[in-house]
């Protein structure tokens, strides 16, 4: 009996190491299935920025060279349409060429954080010096790829001035005036990003504005982060057609639902608020001169000065 007994025990122990080690086999070969990654949504909540700037912009004209100190404010409020869709409103107020321009600007969009953007964009802009108002209309677009990305506008833009001849260049038997009707034509603005850092950020890009072409450029870095909001610093600077040159600088001020890097929150929050270029731009599409029209039977009108005294209207204003 005593021998029987120690057969079953072992029989017994070695039906339990099998039985485990084929459980121990089992866990091995069948690991468990990984956790499924929601999506991000378009954005990441109700989020915003306060954007302060300043500088200067030169171009030459027909008949003077102004040179003039700009500067203002810009602000933008994101929100979420569902899981995929946001919207965005832009507000510009500024002083440009010693006059008041403001405006604002809608984007409704869809994103997907790790891939891209698409969506439609407008502005409407108003120099009152120039007692213009330009909108603009068209599509919007971005690309995430690794640290790049690629991302801008374009559509058609139209304005509401009409420009003429300064009276000072007409004959003084002149009975008319070479009047120059705006006429809608395309846009684009697009900027190449690339991250140096997660809080780094240098692009290069091109601006189509009033049927004039300028390269962009462009830096910001993050440079305090504060939780929820982050302040950044940036500057920018165009060179374009018609001696146009331009720089400015700046901060943003963000404000979100979390504490994040500067791509994170240009990827996940607000898309770009494009109303600068809209501002410095404003009146590029402008063209000036004038013909004097002769009183029939006159003799031709002797050849004539600008005189010292009175402004001229630039081109481009």
């Amino acid at each position: 009996m005593g021998a029987l007994r120690h057969r079953l025990l072992a029989a017994t122990a070695l039906t339990v190491i099998l039985t485990a080690s084929a459980q121990s086999a089992d866990l091995v070969t069948k690991a468990p299935p990984p956790p499924v990654l929601a999506r991000r949504p378009a954005v990441d909540g109700v989020n915003g920025k306060i954007e302060g700037f300043g500088g200067w912009a030169d171009w030459r004209n027909n008949w003077t060279r102004r040179s003039n100190f700009s500067g203002g404010a810009l602000l933008s409020v994101s929100a979420p349409l569902g899981e995929s869709f946001g919207v965005q409103v832009d507000a510009l107020a500024a002083s440009h060429r010693g006059a008041f321009v403001g405006g604002g600007g809608g984007h409704l969009f869809w994103r997907d954080p790790g891939l891209g953007l698409v969506g439609a964009y407008g502005t409407v802009v108003r120099n009152n010096w120039l007692n213009d108002t330009r909108f603009r209309v068209g599509g919007e677009g971005a690309l995430y790829y690794g640290r790049f990305t690629v991302s801008g506008i374009a559509g058609y833009e139209e304005g509401s001035f009409t420009t003429f001849a300064n009276p000072v260049f007409l004959a003084p038997n002149a009975v008319g005036f070479n009047w120059l009707p705006n006429r809608g034509r395309f846009f684009d603005m697009v900027d190449i990003s690339y991250y140096v850092t997660d809080n780094i950020k240098l692009s290069v890009g091109h601006r189509l504005i009033g049927g004039r072409n300028a390269a962009a450029l462009g830096g910001e870095a993050l440079v305090w982060n504060l939780g929820n909001a982050a302040l950044a610093g940036f500057v920018e600077g165009r060179i374009g057609e018609n001696d146009y040159k331009g720089v400015w600088a700046g901060f943003r001020l963000y404000f979100g639902q979390h504490e994040k890097s500067l791509i994170a929150r240009h990827r996940e929050d607000d898309p770009p608020n494009w109303l600068k270029d809209d501002m410095f731009g404003a009146g590029n599409g402008q063209r000036t001169g004038g013909f004097a029209v002769p009183v029939i039977g006159a003799p031709p009108p002797p050849p004539q000065e600008c005189p010292p005294c009175g402004p001229c209207y630039p081109q481009g204003s």
